[in-house]
């Protein structure tokens, strides 16, 4: 097998299908549950269906078998399946993530939290930008970013994520992709809250000043400002703040219109993470503080607007 993805869901899927597509051969894992079982059954999705050369399992021995190795599951749940690759000792594998996001409590990086269990041996790539199921499902292209954090890798993750739906621009900033990746979740949060409340113009101060809060926080972690705006997180934005396919733009607006907390909105933990790193590397994030306190210190959405707008006035 050349290619393995773990996680089944919509995202690992639409990789599945893209990769099938340049006629790799796939390895679908999924950790064993009715939702695997109902694709092993149907091998569709209300996106796509999955050719039948395509191995949809539950096996993560046999998936760590591939060379190259993607993995696309939600964030908070990464921890956990480091904890379960290690005690298979998978040995010189090329893993990549095609996941966003940072761990709520910690506000660790998921670099950080795969070298923690991980030495060098194996090796971690990452690919970031916009992508949707709806689209690439119907053969519409995307552009998306790929880093990696041996430079010397740089040339494999590119050979295996491009596809024909999937071109690939390189970086070298594995930090600011991660940071801002997993922020441009967060952005399309307050997407979603000013769509709902009737606001879409206000998204041109995401577009503008979101990267440069942004820009701020990766420079003082160790980053290059200009990653952010990038394709992993200012190129995505057309992906998130203005497009009702994405989950965070949908729980944006379902916690307006219901107060209710969207499931599978990364955005939502990734706030908690921001919030902490923030505070350690002493960074003012005013879109962030302000989503923050829509979802966690009960501001009314219809003073998100104010609140977004009572920062100190500077020159741009």
């Amino acid at each position: 097998m050349d290619i393995s993805i773990l996680g089944a869901g919509r995202w690992g899927s639409t990789l599945a299908w893209a990769q099938n597509q340049a006629k790799r051969k796939i390895i679908l894992w999924n950790r064993d549950d009715g939702f695997l079982r109902e694709w092993q059954k149907t091998r569709k999705n209300k996106y796509l269906r999955l050719p039948k050369d395509v191995l949809i399992t539950a096996d993560l021995k046999k998936a760590l078998q591939s060379p190259v190795i993607f993995i696309a599951i939600h964030a908070q749940s990464f921890r956990d399946l480091c904890r379960r690759l290690k005690k298979l000792k998978p040995e010189n594998k090329l893993f990549i993530l095609a996941m966003k996001g940072l761990e709520e409590k910690t506000g660790k990086r998921l670099s950080q939290i795969f070298r923690e269990y991980f030495d060098g041996h194996n090796r971690l790539g990452m690919l970031a930008g916009p992508g949707h199921p709806q689209e690439i499902s119907k053969h519409i292209p995307t552009a998306m970013a790929v880093v990696c954090e041996r430079q010397a890798d740089l040339k494999t993750a590119i050979r295996f994520c491009e596809t024909p739906s999937i071109k690939i621009f390189p970086n070298r900033d594995f930090l600011g992709v991660e940071i801002g990746a997993a922020l441009k979740n967060v952005m399309g949060l307050a997407g979603g809250i000013l769509t709902a409340l009737g606001q879409p113009s206000l998204k041109s101060y995401l577009l503008a000043r979101g990267p440069v809060e942004v820009g701020r926080l990766i420079k003082k972690m160790g980053g290059k400002y200009q990653t952010a705006f990038s394709l992993a997180h200012l190129g995505d934005f057309g992906a998130t703040v203005f497009s009702g396919f994405s989950y965070n733009h949908q729980a944006g607006e379902l916690w307006v219109k219901k107060r209710k907390r969207a499931a599978n909105a990364e955005g939502i933990p990734t706030l908690k993470a921001a919030m902490v790193l923030m505070k350690k590397y002493h960074v003012k994030m005013p879109i962030c503080e302000a989503v923050y306190r829509v979802f966690y210190k009960n501001l009314a959405p219809k003073k998100f607007m104010a609140a977004l707008l009572e920062r100190k006035t500077e020159f741009e």
